[in-house]
């Protein structure tokens, strides 16, 4: 049964519509259940376009849904389709490994080509046009520069209904290529949270909901309530946004009354920590329950893995999930539209160059929000005190924030 909130947005008229929907407030199942809702009003599947952030995503809703006429794609999909129906070669897209460009190289090659090219040029920005040309391949950013310079030159596609999730995480572009979609007769239902922004160093912008409320004056809608996490797990959650400046504030609201101990330990080093959660997964071997292992940066997660595999105990990392009975071990952007039973995150300390100006920091808050609200019932957080020079290290402050109390582990010589 659809709760209040969610059945107001199935059956809302307005042509122009934004859902601000909290983590684990059942966004998706809204989604199918307005789709849905539409057929049975007899509106043509085919004239139905949804796009969704992950292929994943996009599978799980199609699955879901059980029709086929709808079409469902990643926006970078969309493009491809299009563009292959309008260019007798289809397009090739390299993939990423293969591309001999720096992490950051490639990073700075999207961010000019999502900028329309308006931005300063990148150092190596020719050479690895070149490097495309040569090997006759496109590029995701390519995808979507080409597909917005076809529908500012005709009329590609004709969409009644247009359903977006993941709004929060779309760029300027991405919105550019929306609006020239919507055309005299199509009716837009978008799905975001910016509580839940995390892409900012993509190009991506919470920025684009308050503009499409203001082109097209949207009805705003809001779930509110999270069915995912205990009360204990949502309350730590709902203390750590209201920090941000949010320009839609909401509350979560837990479905699930139960409480759990939500706790910060703090060890000497790495190596006390990891043998600490060796012997805490231990416990948790016999339950069946799906855990998982949260850090910023792959480097903090080196220790635990080294003592994962002293130890024999398997787990899976990164793009080897199957979220099956175990443990995974992934970063906290990889967590996004997951969640777990169990989750522990890891390496809790504060980062100089990360938390000193005010925009990483509210985007490193909603990050540790997504972490957060991936769990179900048992949420944990670890730091430690010395880093592997034995530098004295501090905990986040979003520790402090969450109103999360701190537990020393083992008596540290004194050096507290």
């Amino acid at each position: 049964m659809l709760n209040e909130e969610q059945r107001k947005v199935v059956y809302a008229n307005e042509r122009f519509l934004f859902l601000l929907a909290g983590a684990g407030s059942g966004k998706t199942r809204v989604i199918i259940e307005r789709i849905s809702y539409l057929i049975n009003r007899e509106v043509d599947g085919s004239k139905i376009l949804a796009i969704t952030f992950t292929r994943k995503a996009a599978e799980e809703m199609r699955v879901r849904l059980k029709n086929n006429e709808v079409n469902i794609y990643t926006f970078h999909q969309l493009c491809y389709e299009n563009i292959k129906k309008h260019n007798p070669k289809e397009p090739v897209i390299i993939e990423d490994e293969k591309i001999p460009f720096t992490k950051e190289e490639k990073l700075n090659f999207s961010l000019y080509k999502n900028g329309e090219k308006r931005l300063r040029k990148p150092k190596k920005y020719n050479e690895y046009q070149a490097f495309l040309s040569k090997n006759n391949a496109y590029d995701f950013d390519d995808l979507l520069l080409q597909f917005y310079e076809l529908l500012s030159k005709k009329t590609m596609v004709n969409y009644d209904y247009i359903f977006i999730d993941e709004f929060q995480d779309t760029n300027i572009l991405q919105y550019k290529i929306l609006k020239k979609m919507i055309l005299s007769n199509t009716a837009v239902f978008a799905v975001g949270d910016p509580d839940q922004s995390i892409y900012a160093f993509r190009g991506a912008s919470e920025k684009v909901i308050l503009q499409y409320i203001n082109d097209y004056n949207a009805s705003i809608y809001k779930l509110s309530l999270n069915y995912r996490s205990n009360a204990s797990i949502i309350f730590h959650a709902n203390q750590l946004i209201k920090n941000n400046d949010r320009e839609f504030k909401k509350q979560l609201i837990a479905n699930n009354k139960k409480t759990s101990n939500v706790e910060h330990l703090l060890f000497k080093n790495e190596d006390e920590e990891a043998i600490y959660i060796i012997d805490w997964l231990r416990t948790l071997k016999t339950k069946k329950t799906e855990t998982a292992i949260l850090f910023r940066y792959h480097e903090r997660s080196y220790t635990l893995k080294y003592y994962l595999q002293v130890n024999a105990i398997p787990y899976q990392d990164q793009d080897q999930l199957d979220l099956q009975f175990g443990i995974n071990l992934l970063t906290m952007h990889q967590a996004k539209g997951l969640e777990f039973d169990n989750v522990l995150i890891l390496g809790a300390e504060k980062h100089e160059n990360r938390e000193n100006m005010i925009k990483t920091d509210e985007e490193e808050r909603r990050l540790m929000f997504v972490a957060m609200t991936r769990a179900r019932m048992t949420l944990m957080f670890t730091s430690v005190l010395l880093d592997e020079q034995k530098g004295r290290l501090k905990q986040s402050k979003f520790i402090e924030e969450s109103q999360v109390k701190t537990k020393i582990i083992k008596h540290f010589n004194g050096i507290i």
